[in-house]
């Protein structure tokens, strides 16, 4: 099975080009799963105030529901990230996958929600599904842990003992090594799959890239960089299944 990790920019005047280059990649050979940023539509300036800035976020949302719209350009299954969304007046960073088959399908909503001056998310968003089950999507099951949350060890733990064969975990982080070691530290606690895809910055030192794929022993399989900001690799979806009988997974808790 053929998966693409993906960088995508935090400047909204690079985001039609890099939406271009992505679309162009995978005009030849495919790929059955894309996997994209936390909320990678939008600029993350409007999170780093307090201040609710209503237009801003009506524009989020508007920008996310004109991408969506655009999946079918890509050359693959299925694209997994996650999304601004408003429901009943309550504000939502909210994971979903997308298929030719099904088109948009909610997942859950983000839990774990940091609150300073890099996101104030918790001030912006409503906590959210404290239940990390994973979905089927074919012959993979997915779960997803969006970004902060990748660094707790018990969900990646749940998600995997659900028979899961990947976690998606979107992210807008720094360069800050705890991503790396939270991605490979989930991969093993779990006996997943974990990709994780991040923005980058041009313009400062805000979002690092480095979108990882790691396998379920937590060796990391491939990191994107910004002269390599999309790559595709072909995992076995019987890795991880055999994963879950081998330590540290086979370990009793109860």
């Amino acid at each position: 099975m053929r998966i693409t990790i993906c960088e995508f920019p935090d400047e909204v005047e690079r985001k039609d080009a890099a939406w271009s280059g992505i679309v162009s990649v995978l005009e030849g050979p495919g790929t059955e799963l894309v996997v994209l940023p936390e909320m990678p539509f939008c600029a993350w300036q409007m999170f780093t105030t307090r201040r609710i800035d209503s237009e801003a976020w009506r524009a989020a949302l508007a920008a996310h529901d004109e991408m969506i719209a655009r999946f079918g350009e890509l050359n693959a299954d299925a694209v997994l990230a996650s999304r601004p969304i408003e429901r009943d007046g309550t504000r939502f960073n909210e994971a979903f996958y997308w298929t030719r088959h099904e088109g948009y399908v909610a997942v859950r909503t983000k839990y774990y929600l940091p609150d300073e001056p890099d996101g104030w998310e918790a001030t912006w968003f409503a906590r959210g599904d404290r239940s990390f089950s994973p979905v089927d999507l074919g012959a993979l099951t997915v779960g997803f842990q969006i970004c902060t949350e990748v660094l707790f060890t018990e969900p990646a733990r749940q998600i995997g003992q659900a028979g899961a064969h990947l976690i998606a975990a979107p992210r807008a982080t720094g360069g800050h090594p705890r991503w790396q070691m939270g991605a490979r530290m989930a991969a093993v606690m779990s006996g997943c799959f974990v990709a994780s895809a991040n923005r980058r910055s041009d313009d400062n030192k805000t979002f690092a890239g480095n979108s990882l794929l790691v396998s379920p022993d937590g060796e990391v399989l491939a990191e994107t960089t910004a002269d390599e900001p999309w790559l595709t690799v072909n995992i076995d979806p019987d890795e991880a299944d055999r994963a879950k009988s081998t330590y540290p997974r086979n370990v009793v808790t109860v």
